[in-house]
């Protein structure tokens, strides 16, 4: 049976299907702290060197200020259009269908571009290590219908394996910091080789922290489940604090570690190395047992892909109920409460980004451009956020406005943001890096192009009146001045 539509007409997802432990699972899992350490931190390597740790403590404080301000629109507005929700309110309609825009190019992308680079290790290892030669796409189409029926069948069935996949592969990561710290390499271990003033000064320093920034990003990701959360306002709020934090302090400490057990005297061998360098550490290491880490990776993309679906179905659905997008993504299955229409189409853009960008510069390249392409714009989306922190407070809740809160970190934390984001335009890096700052841009103008041009394009979205997730007082969400 068809669940009964509220009376503004629009379907409602499954109230109450995620509790805490899922909700901060899924940020944990966004982030994909098992990527990031096996195969990013080589990348950020070639950048920033020695100094890798330091670039990531950098997006960690970045990311956390951007963290605290994105709560303080989550306690009042929880709704499955995330940031197009907080934007669209606290700005104006037009500035929540610009986010919206930028965040297309953000998270539906995102299970595209990780089973690619999935496929892309896979096909490797097997050639290497068994002899196998099982062409890249073979591995994506694999995983992209695995993800699709998880994310189909229910948000409890997908959050669950979430909390699995990503618990193993923590474990995995920090035991082999741990060996990592216990047999260091060459060269010294003290804790200024990996920060000092002359890192700044490094040509490729603030694009390492840019793409730092990629890892971290994720932790939004819960936003767009409010509408299936239990007390989405003080359930997602910890979720997204929590998370930061700690995945902040894993990737610091287990990169230093990771860079200690390969020695700090052969940096520039870690990153230049044609195998993954920290698998051959954990070769080193641990021997035969160096599959475990094969399995973390495996695992964490697999969890982050089915994470990214989770978020971008439910703001397409957002999207839909809002006319924002066609009204056919407003639907929800009658049996398993999950937005069918906006899981299939996600289905379609994944296979279409994966395979047609992967056959065009390679599955890995794929992964490498499309992710600061994806930050850059992300950049946008976290810089009107933060604007909207402070309109939302000083219109509609002027007695609980904090100036620290809502002005001074809002304030500092886009400075920030606008500050590394230049810092690693100008000049361009080399390509095909080279080419995300461009496209970044050309979306952004388009998005501005469609927004002017297309009747209708911002829509007026509603807020589902959720008796027990989202107060029947919650207004339009695209009338910046309705409480």
């Amino acid at each position: 049976m068809r669940p009964a539509p509220q009376s503004d007409g629009a379907q409602v997802l499954r109230a109450n299907a995620l509790s805490f432990p899922s909700v901060l699972m899924q940020s944990i899992t966004h982030i994909a702290p098992a990527v990031g350490l096996v195969f990013v931190l080589q990348f950020i390597t070639t950048m920033a060197g020695i100094a890798a740790p330091l670039a990531f403590a950098m997006a960690f404080f970045i990311v956390l200020a951007i963290a605290v301000c994105m709560v303080q629109l989550a306690l009042h507005l929880p709704s499955a259009g995330g940031y197009y929700t907080y934007v669209s309110r606290a700005l104006n309609p037009k500035a929540g269908f610009l986010a919206a825009w930028m965040f297309f190019l953000y998270e539906p992308p995102t299970p595209a571009l990780n089973l690619a680079f999935l496929s892309f290790m896979l096909h490797n290892i097997f050639k290497m290590e068994a002899g196998i030669n099982c062409p890249w796409y073979v591995f994506f189409l694999a995983a992209v219908c695995l993800i699709t029926v998880l994310t189909y069948r229910g948000i409890e069935i997908s959050a669950t394996c979430v909390m699995w996949l990503t618990g193993i592969e923590i474990l995995i990561v920090a035991c082999l910091a741990i060996a990592g710290f216990m047999h260091p390499g060459d060269g010294r271990v003290h804790l200024e080789d990996f920060a000092s003033w002359h890192s700044f000064r490094q040509k490729g320093f603030y694009l390492a922290v840019v793409f730092s920034i990629l890892i971290f990003t994720g932790f939004e990701s819960v936003a767009p489940l409010a509408e299936e959360t239990r007390d989405p306002k003080r359930t997602l709020p910890r979720a997204v604090l929590l998370s930061t934090s700690l995945m902040g302090l894993l990737f610091v400490v287990c990169s230093m570690a990771i860079l200690t057990g390969w020695g700090n005297s052969h940096i520039a061998t870690f990153a230049a190395s044609t195998e993954a360098p920290v698998i051959l550490l954990a070769k080193r290491l641990w021997g035969t047992a160096w599959v475990l880490v094969l399995i973390a990776v495996t695992n964490s993309i697999l969890a982050v892909a089915i994470a990214g679906n989770n978020a971008a179905t439910r703001v397409f659905f957002a999207m839909g109920r809002a006319r924002s997008l066609p009204a056919v993504l407003d639907y929800v299955h009658p049996r398993f409460q999950t937005p069918r229409n906006a899981i299939l189409f996600q289905t379609f853009l994944t296979l279409a980004i994966g395979l047609g960008v992967g056959f065009w510069i390679g599955p890995d390249q794929e992964y490498y451009v499309g992710g600061v392409t994806m930050t850059l714009g992300l950049m946008f989306i976290y810089c009107a956020g933060n604007v909207g922190v402070f309109f939302y407070y000083r219109r509609e809740r002027p007695a609980e406005f904090r100036f620290f809160l809502h002005f001074l970190l809002p304030l500092l934390s886009t400075i920030s943001l606008l500050w590394v984001t230049y810092k690693s335009a100008v000049p361009l890096p080399e390509p095909p890096v080279r080419y995300a700052p461009i496209l970044a841009a050309v979306w952004l103008f388009a998005g501005v192009v469609v927004m002017l041009t297309v009747r209708g394009a911002a829509g007026t979205p509603l807020l589902p009146r959720n008796s027990v997730n989202i107060p029947a007082t919650v207004a339009l969400e695209g009338n910046a001045q309705g409480g």
